[in-house]
């Protein structure tokens, strides 16, 4: 089990590891994969480590040693883009075959960009004999870009690897998906987290309560963890969100609004803060489940247990049937900010609207 996750991570040794693992070692590596599951499950990472399968010098597997995999993913640097000229994420934003175009807040992946892909896998790799493209999300094609990107993957040019991820894969066409090997990965149990938290180097809190936090946090999600290590102390930012959360419950409609403005901006939301958005709604839809949780005499399930006593003050002001509601237009509003941005919509009038139908506290 230990080789594995040396090798692809903290989902080595599930069935999509070990069926990449098998791919890998017998060279019958797809051209297309699509690799799905929740977010922050761990698929972009998982989709670098076989980038460095693909262009390893030494072992023809993520070595963390060579130049090739550590231009890819240097473990002294974590969180550095790739400085690979044949490995390339693709992603809303990024560049296209069209000069004039300015795609820095959409969050979509549209034709242009797809035929700048098309051109570039006609030319000879730079830095070895195969490229990889991960599409991320792959789901955030336009219908055109997805016409024109499925013609590629009919007829792949020799030596080009292409790497779909997706939260939803549904929202992807069959004719894409029947040409893809599907990897999907589920969120991995605490007991797993907890192994790949033990491996994480010098980010992690050395305490093992804040460890066991962290793992509650993290709720099966390898890739939210390691982001979250990345960007400082995930546990200071999530005491940080919390006390947000219990100033908006009891703030007034003037305040809640201000707020809103505040975090999404007078025109709109650039894709940096739909990023946050979404880490922020993460935190509230925990938080509130919390307070269902102990409304409904299960104390024990709590996330957060480091805010048992705020928690237990908090949760009788407010009906578990209003809490519910809260939680479902969290959900509803996560979709609607996404969905907006993507179409014109305005992500702060949806933030307005979920702000305006907090609970009333009793």
């Amino acid at each position: 089990m230990q080789d594995l996750i040396e090798r692809w991570g903290a989902h080595g040794d599930s069935l999509a590891g070990r069926a990449l693992s098998a791919m890998i070692d017998s060279g019958r590596l797809p051209h297309a994969v699509l690799i799905s599951g929740p977010a922050g499950v761990g698929k972009r990472g998982l989709a670098l480590r076989i980038a460095q399968a693909l262009v390893c010098a030494e072992e023809q597997q993520p070595c963390d040693h060579c130049r090739p995999c550590r231009r890819i993913q240097n473990p002294d640097e974590p969180g550095r883009e790739i400085q690979h000229a044949d490995v390339e994420i693709v992603s809303p934003g990024g560049l296209c075959a069209v000069a004039e175009h300015d795609h820095r807040n959409t969050r979509s992946i549209g034709i242009c960009v797809i035929r700048r892909i098309e051109h570039a896998t006609s030319i000879k790799p730079f830095e070895g004999d195969r490229r990889v493209y991960i599409v991320d999300p792959a789901d955030a094609m336009t219908s055109d870009a997805s016409d024109a990107f499925l013609k590629t993957l009919e007829e792949p040019p020799p030596g080009v690897y292409f790497l779909l991820l997706t939260a939803q894969e549904e929202m992807l066409s069959e004719t894409i998906r029947s040409r893809c090997r599907a990897l999907r990965l589920a969120p991995l149990s605490a007991e797993r987290i907890e192994q790949w938290l033990q491996r994480s180097g010098d980010a992690v809190p050395a305490d093992p309560e804040a460890q066991l936090e962290l793992t509650r946090l993290a709720r099966g999600r390898p890739g939210w963890l390691a982001a979250a290590l990345r960007e400082g102390d995930p546990l200071a930012l999530r005491d940080a969100q919390i006390a947000a959360a219990v100033e908006l419950a009891h703030a007034n409609r003037a305040e809640r609004l201000a707020w809103a403005e505040q975090l999404t901006g007078r025109r709109g939301a650039s894709r940096e803060t739909v990023a946050n958005l979404d880490l922020v709604l993460d935190a509230w839809s925990d938080w509130w489940r919390d307070l269902w949780l102990v409304g409904e005499g299960r104390a024990d399930d709590v996330v957060h247990v480091a805010h048992r006593e705020q928690i237990a003050s908090e949760s009788p002001r407010y009906p578990a049937e209003e809490v519910s509601r809260f939680l479902e237009a969290i959900q509803t509003t996560r979709q609607l900010i996404h969905r907006g941005v993507d179409h014109g919509g305005n992500p702060r009038l949806a933030l307005e609207v979920l702000l305006l139908s907090i609970p009333p506290a009793r």
